[in-house]
C-alpha cells in the first residue's frame, strides 16, 4: 500500500482544507483501517476549522472530518469489506483513516452509504433528543426551535413516527416553516413570543432547542408540569438569562446531548435504528451529493447553507 494517501487538510484555522496529498495513516494494536465512502459535512466541522470548539482542538495541519462512513480495509475485529461509520472530532476526511475496532459502528445492511453518513452526527441529533434524551412518550406535545435545518427536520419527523400528539415547529423562514410542515409538524411559526405561545395551546411537554438565547427561554415558559428541554446547538445565543423558580415550581428539566458525549454503547444502538428507519422511509431528508474532492467548495457552501438540505461528501 502506498505511504501516502488524498486528504482534506485544513492548513490553518479559519481556511478551508484542501483535499492534498497526506501519509496514510497507520493502524495500531486494536485499531482498523478504513476505506472512505462517504460522510456528512457538518457546522461541528467548520467550527472545529475556525478554531472554536469546545472540546480539545488539533493543531493545524490536521485531516478535516468528524465523521465518515467506510469500508474496512484491515482489522482484527471487522472483516474486510464491512460497511461502517466512525465518528471523531477530526481525520475522516480522507482517501484512508485508522479508528479504533472498538469505537465503529456496523452500517445496517442494504443502507446506502450516502444515507448512512447522513443520519451520523446531525441525524442522531434530532433522534436522540426525542427517543432517549427526550423520552418522548405516545400523545406527548413537542416543540422544535430551529425546525428548518436537518436536525429539526429528523426531530419532527421522529416525534411523529412515535406518536406525538401534537408537534409545533419554530423556524424564522417562510420555506423553513413549509419544509417544517412538509416533514410532519402539525403546526409551524415564526420565533416572536406571541407566534410560539398562540401555537403551543394546551402546554408543551418536550423541547428540542437547536437555538438557546432568548427563544429557549421564552419556549421553557411554555413547558407543562416535568416538561424537558433537550439543548442541542447555540445558533441563537451561546449564553442565556435562566429565571430559577420556574424550574423548581414546574420540575422541568434540561437535559444536554452531544454525539461526542453520548455513551457509546446507546449510539450503537441508536444509530443502526435510525439507519433502518431512514430506509424504511420513516426519516427522510433531502441530499446533496458533493464529491469530496472538492471540499474546500463544500465548506464555503456548508458555511452560508439555509435550503434545509444535507451536504453529503462521496468518493467519485
Amino acid at each position: 500500500m502506498s505511504t501516502r494517501c488524498d486528504a482534506a487538510i485544513v492548513a490553518e484555522y479559519g481556511t478551508a482544507p484542501k483535499w492534498e496529498s497526506w501519509p496514510t495513516p497507520v493502524p495500531g494494536p486494536g485499531e482498523a483501517l478504513v476505506r472512505f465512502e462517504a460522510a456528512g459535512l457538518n457546522p461541528v466541522d467548520l467550527a472545529i476549522g475556525a478554531g472554536r470548539f469546545y472540546l480539545p482542538l488539533p493543531a493545524p495541519p490536521y485531516v478535516a472530518g468528524a465523521e465518515a462512513v467506510g469500508t474496512i480495509v484491515s482489522s482484527v475485529r471487522w472483516a474486510p469489506g464491512t460497511r461502517v461509520w466512525s465518528l471523531s472530532p477530526v481525520g475522516r476526511f480522507s482517501e484512508l483513516f485508522v479508528a479504533r475496532d472498538d469505537e465503529l459502528i456496523a452500517v445496517p445492511g442494504g443502507v446506502d452509504p450516502k444515507i448512512a453518513a447522513a443520519m451520523g452526527i446531525a441525524g442522531l441529533a434530532g433522534w436522540s433528543p426525542i427517543v432517549t434524551r427526550g423520552g418522548l412518550s405516545p400523545g406527548e406535545r413537542v416543540l422544535v426551535l430551529g425546525a428548518s435545518g436537518i436536525v429539526g427536520q429528523v426531530a419532527i419527523q421522529t416525534a411523529r413516527a412515535r406518536g406525538a400528539g401534537h408537534i409545533v415547529a419554530v423556524a424564522r423562514s417562510m420555506d423553513g416553516q413549509t419544509r417544517a410542515r412538509a416533514c410532519g409538524a402539525h403546526v409551524a411559526c415564526g420565533l416572536s413570543d406571541a407566534e410560539i405561545a398562540a401555537s403551543t395551546g394546551e402546554g408543551i411537554d418536550l423541547i428540542v432547542d437547536t437555538l438557546w438565547g432568548s427563544p429557549a427561554m421564552s419556549a421553557l415558559g411554555l413547558l407543562s408540569s416535568s416538561g424537558r428541554l433537550v439543548q442541542i446547538g447555540s445558533a441563537a445565543a451561546q449564553s442565556a438569562d435562566l429565571v430559577a423558580g420556574p424550574l423548581r415550581g414546574r420540575r422541568i428539566d434540561i437535559r444536554g446531548f452531544s454525539v461526542f458525549s453520548e455513551p457509546f454503547d446507546e449510539m450503537a444502538t441508536q444509530y443502526p435504528a435510525l439507519c433502518e428507519a431512514a430506509q424504511r422511509g420513516e426519516i427522510a431528508i433531502g441530499i446533496d451529493a458533493i464529491d469530496v474532492r472538492d471540499i474546500a467548495d463544500a465548506w464555503s457552501a456548508q458555511a452560508q447553507q439555509s435550503s434545509g438540505r444535507k451536504f453529503v461528501l462521496v468518493a467519485e
